[in-house]
């Protein structure tokens, strides 16, 4: 087959208009599972406090009849601080950018603010996550939130080597967070995590949804409900694949709240050339009401 001589083809041709859709596709992960299901609180300063109370240890009480009253020694409140962190993303649109027709999008400045947000959001989560300790800050130093890492400290099942997740190994953990007086709702856990819970040997009592009229056969678990507690929700985080792969947290979300100095906002700076600069800036930190709440299984394979 040959192409007839003289034929104008779209190689030679000058002026085509590109097959470029007007559609832009994000190919990263936007998962804020901790931003997203803790309640948020005001802070009012760059060390944010507040106090928790512990109950005494249950004991057998009985009084003889007319006896005068035994006198307890009253337990102080224990109070508690997490540094506020300032977290931002900045970005800058000149003003030729945002005259042009761009694919895509109606407004490059719209369009790079909605990006800024999503980022922020992703470094904010990671803070609340992955940190295992506040940074008190100085002149030159940066102030740090503690995150999960530091926070659930107290019920931690580990092992000097890597193993596989089993329902034993977890609902030992289950027992320790229970018999503290918790009550954990999510299992926060990587991809690597959330596959193991599909392992039928490591997990003998899980149950499957087959659909025989559809063939259908689902695998995935989503929630855990083990020998101990109440059900509990698996919730997958990219921030723990990426990072804490080889951990899992059992939370009782109730007992994390977010506080915020200054919540998230856009802010435009000072305008010094043909464009025009922002901010994306937020200043949080983590609140942990009661860490006992919760528990954490490390080294897993």
């Amino acid at each position: 087959m040959s192409v007839p001589t003289g034929s104008f083809q779209t190689y030679q041709a000058i002026g085509n208009r590109e097959d470029l859709i007007d559609i832009i596709t994000s190919i990263s992960p936007t998962d804020t599972p901790v931003l997203s299901m803790t309640e948020s609180v005001k802070g009012n300063g760059v060390l944010h406090e507040w106090q928790t109370q512990a109950l005494k240890t249950p004991t057998a009480v009985a009084r003889i009849e007319g006896d005068d009253a035994n006198i307890k020694t009253v337990t102080p409140t224990v109070r508690l601080n997490n540094s506020m962190q300032i977290i931002d993303n900045n970005f800058i649109v000149t003003e030729t950018q945002q005259a042009v027709a761009a694919a895509g999008r109606a407004s490059e400045e719209s369009y790079q603010t909605e990006i800024a947000m999503k980022e922020l959001a992703n470094d904010i989560e990671y803070a609340y996550v992955v940190n295992s300790a506040a940074v008190t800050g100085a002149s030159g130093t940066a102030r740090q939130l503690k995150g999960l890492v530091g926070w659930v400290v107290t019920n931690i099942s580990s092992a000097t080597a890597n193993r596989a997740l089993t329902s034993t190994i977890l609902d030992a953990l289950l027992k320790t967070v229970w018999l503290a007086g918790g009550k954990p709702d999510v299992i926060l856990t990587g991809g690597t995590q959330k596959i193991a819970f599909t392992n039928t040997t490591n997990f003998p009592g899980m149950t499957r949804n087959i659909t025989a009229q559809k063939n259908e056969y689902f695998l995935a678990v989503d929630v855990y409900q083990g020998g101990i507690g109440g059900e509990m929700k698996l919730v997958t985080s990219t921030i723990m694949g990426n990072n804490l792969d080889s951990r899992i947290f059992c939370l009782q979300m109730d007992k994390f709240r977010k506080a915020w100095l200054r919540p998230i906002k856009k802010v435009p700076l000072g305008k010094t050339g043909d464009g025009n600069k922002f901010q994306i800036v937020a200043e949080t930190t983590l609140e942990s009401l009661n860490e006992k709440a919760s528990g954490t299984v490390t080294n897993l394979s």
